[in-house]
């Protein structure tokens, strides 16, 4: 039996996805116009607020509401302190880094050892609720916010959380970029992790073994997602290759954009279907409207070039 992916985009306002196994219903999606979510999207925001009691900015984003942005969710690269200052902090934190990686090898090594009930770490991709303090963990900070960031400063934040009743969107500027098998965090150095949903033993030292043999660029961490189970070594290191492009784009796009803007729509319903939807059995992807048409062919280049050609109108 033939799988097919099809997205129907040709309805003003809104999007239909059908993942279709012969005559079975596997999938289904449907986004309208007025879908308000914007978690896990990027933007360029400016800190217009900076609120001592709290220890926490508010960014103007470009939004009605302005986001929250806690100190903790505050890269140190962001900090506007004297350089030797920010050395220092930097060596704890790179301190602080390596502990968490021995901690999160012994984790590993007492669950390949067989046992039971161990308490995981790991930090796991958005879509299986992501442990953000995981994945920021770093020493006490010495400094206050008022003392590190200033009005008017312009800086990339990721929402976190949605806006809810009259609270604004949670922000951070520690990114994280979700592909097919793996979760990229471009700004955290973490090397590799491996979601906690993956639990087999087994299992889980094969994915150690490639993300061993795989490049990790040193500033990066990625976390592999349980879709990233029983791929192989070049299937990750081509998410990771692919993903790693898509962060030079937003870096770009940052470069030449004036806050507020959206710098990198995640929430889009037609990128977020093919990353979750589509797999090897896929035979066609299958579009109806000349825009959503367009936006599949730039998605399957950048992350998939080799399936382009299965994309159809």
């Amino acid at each position: 039996m033939s799988k097919n992916l099809y997205i129907d985009a040709s309805h003003p306002g809104e999007v239909r996805v059908v993942l279709k196994n012969g005559n079975h219903i596997e999938d289904y999606e449907y986004e309208s116009v007025n879908n308000t979510l914007i978690k896990n999207n990027i933007y360029l925001g400016k800190v217009s607020r900076i609120e001592p009691s709290l220890q926490a900015a508010f960014i103007d984003f470009g939004r009605e509401r302005h986001g929250f942005l806690s100190f903790n969710d505050i890269q140190s690269d962001y900090y506007q302190i004297p350089q030797s200052d920010l050395e220092k902090i930097k060596k704890e934190e790179e301190k602080a880094r390596e502990e968490l990686l021995k901690e999160g090898e012994n984790i590993e090594n007492k669950i390949l050892d067989g046992e039971k009930n161990v308490k995981m770490n790991d930090p796991v991709e958005k879509e299986e609720e992501i442990e953000e303090s995981e994945k920021k963990k770093i020493p006490t900070k010495r400094y206050k916010i008022q003392e590190v960031i200033k009005p008017n400063q312009v800086i990339l934040v990721q929402v976190l959380k949605d806006e809810r009743g009259f609270k604004g969107a949670a922000l951070s500027t520690f990114i994280s970029i979700a592909g097919k098998y793996i979760v990229l965090m471009p700004n955290t150095a973490k090397g590799g992790g491996i979601s906690r949903k993956i639990i087999n033993p087994g299992e889980r030292k094969k994915i150690r073994t490639i993300l061993n043999e795989i490049e990790i660029p040193k500033e990066m961490g990625i976390i592999v997602r349980t879709a990233g189970l029983n791929k192989t070594k070049n299937e990750i290191s081509n998410d990771l290759k692919n993903l790693i492009s898509v962060w030079n784009i937003i870096k770009e796009n940052a470069m030449n954009s004036i806050a507020p803007s959206l710098i990198h729509q995640e929430s889009d319903i037609i990128k977020r279907s093919i990353r979750d939807m589509y797999d090897d059995e896929t035979q066609n992807i299958i579009v109806e409207g000349n825009e959503g048409y367009q936006k599949t062919k730039n998605y399957m280049k950048l992350m998939m070039p080799k399936q382009l050609k299965k994309v159809k109108k």
